[in-house]
């Protein structure tokens, strides 16, 4: 019963964070009646806790005053729970995924309201999404060995639709939404960051950690202790190189991989049988996420290659076609139908089909940009050559005149120096060339092999 109570208790305290500490009305707001879901952010406005708002907006280090009263409780809350709890993994996911949202919670409506005053609604269930996927992946090497405690198939079944659900979110979820102004949608964050940055480094240190602590308890000594730590290197480095561009990244997650399975080797059981079976759950745990998180990765890469260099192409063969015979691009994709192609198709993003899953078209009349939005905000974009008017015979006198004149002369006349020189088309830009110039295309795509490295 006090348990429960607990867990009640701490949820309770979730909500009220959530609506003292979310953005409040606008000023036009206040007199009208908010829908119920609507926080308040009475903590940050009440006229007691005005100082430590002042405190907090003004920027770190003194925002950190504010800033730690409110993740106090949080923090404490979690860490209660985990001694009350013990060897109960639900409870303590749940706990943490609790104190990890409220100290989101107090971070964005001290440091970032406007953030959530944009997104609204959107901005609380992609946070919560947030962390309660780091909050399983965190604690996922426990969360399978006590289902395996249960049933082994129960545990496997757990796995897969944990994949399953890694890889429905990695393919669908594009940096686009309709309803929202500018077409913005935080959603990438659950991908972008929940899994490809923040879950994958953990991913890979449970396999360090993991496959450090059974190699240590089966070779023993100080041989065990460096092959651990060799192994946790290289998984750090692997999994680094794919999650960011820069070699400091790849050691960043070699070093959190290496102090993790330095910490799993010194704290591990002291019975190797039962040492070598928990390792062998955080290695299998982490493994597991690491294929599903890059596994999943990959197939979006192959929907967005798929969706520019097969689906569009035919579309953007039967615009030009168009307007050969009409001499102008049409005003809407659906001119084209029938003579040019049967039905407008539809880039495939994922599995599940959606509106937003369409071409966006739009005319300029000599030229046009074929859009279409993939995976982790990337837009992919694709224009003719615009055929320029002829100009002006005097307008090109002048031009030839500043030409002969230097460099130095037409920079002293327009002020402002040019630095806009076109960088070297890279290997990627001249396949994708290659590639249009076979169908008699000589426009350009902006838009990349893959989704990018951000970090």
């Amino acid at each position: 019963m006090i348990r429960l109570a607990y867990l009640v208790g701490a949820t309770a305290l979730a909500v009220v964070y959530y609506f003292a500490f979310g953005a409040g009305p606008s000023a036009s707001e206040y007199l009208d009646d908010l829908e119920w879901w609507r926080p308040w952010g009475t903590a940050v406005r009440w006229l007691p806790f005005v100082e430590l708002t002042a405190l907090a907006r003004e920027g770190l280090p003194g925002a950190l005053v504010p800033l730690g009263l409110f993740w106090g409780p949080p923090l404490a809350l979690f860490a209660g729970g985990f001694a009350l709890f013990r060897k109960n993994a639900v409870a303590h996911a749940y706990l943490f995924f609790l104190a990890l949202t409220m100290c989101v919670f107090v971070w964005y409506g001290y440091r970032a309201e406007q953030v959530w005053r944009f997104f609204e609604w959107r901005f609380a269930a992609v946070a919560t999404s947030f962390t309660a996927i780091v909050s399983v992946i965190v604690f996922s090497p426990s969360l399978l060995r006590g289902l395996a405690r249960h049933s082994r198939v129960l545990a496997w079944i757990a796995a897969a639709a944990a994949g399953l659900a890694i890889f429905v979110l990695s393919t669908e979820v594009t940096g686009t939404n309709s309803e929202m102004p500018f077409n913005i949608s935080p959603w990438p964050i659950v991908t972008l960051v929940g899994f490809l940055l923040v879950g994958a480094t953990i991913a890979a240190a449970h396999t360090s950690g993991g496959a450090a602590a059974w190699l240590q308890k089966r070779i023993g000594g100080v041989g065990g202790f460096v092959v651990g730590l060799a192994f946790a290197a290289a998984v750090g480095l692997a999994a680094g190189w794919i999650i960011f561009s820069e070699p400091r990244g790849w050691i960043a997650v070699a070093f959190i991989a290496g102090v993790y399975a330095l910490v799993c080797m010194l704290f591990a059981r002291r019975d190797p049988l039962e040492a070598r079976r928990a390792g062998l759950y955080r290695f299998t745990a982490g493994a597991l996420l690491l294929l599903a998180i890059f596994g999943s990765n990959r197939v979006a890469s192959l929907l967005q290659r798929t969706a520019r260099d097969q689906t569009a192409l035919d579309l953007l063969v039967a615009l030009e076609a168009y307007k050969k015979d009409r001499a102008t691009y049409p005003d809407d994709l659906e001119e084209l139908v029938p003579d040019y192609v049967p039905a407008v198709p539809r880039p495939a993003i994922g599995l599940i089909r959606d509106e937003d899953d369409r071409f966006a078209y739009s005319n300029y009349g000599d030229s046009y940009a074929l859009e279409f939005a993939s995976v982790l905000w990337v837009q992919c974009q694709y224009s003719p050559p615009y055929a320029f008017a002829t100009a002006d015979p005097e307008e090109l006198a002048e031009e030839e005149a500043e030409a002969a004149a230097g460099p130095d002369a037409a920079t002293e006349a327009w002020e402002t120096p040019d630095v806009s020189a076109p960088r070297e088309p890279t290997a990627e830009d001249l396949a994708l060339a290659a590639k249009l110039a076979e169908r008699g295309l000589e426009g350009s795509w902006s838009c990349p092999e893959e989704p990018p490295k951000l970090w």
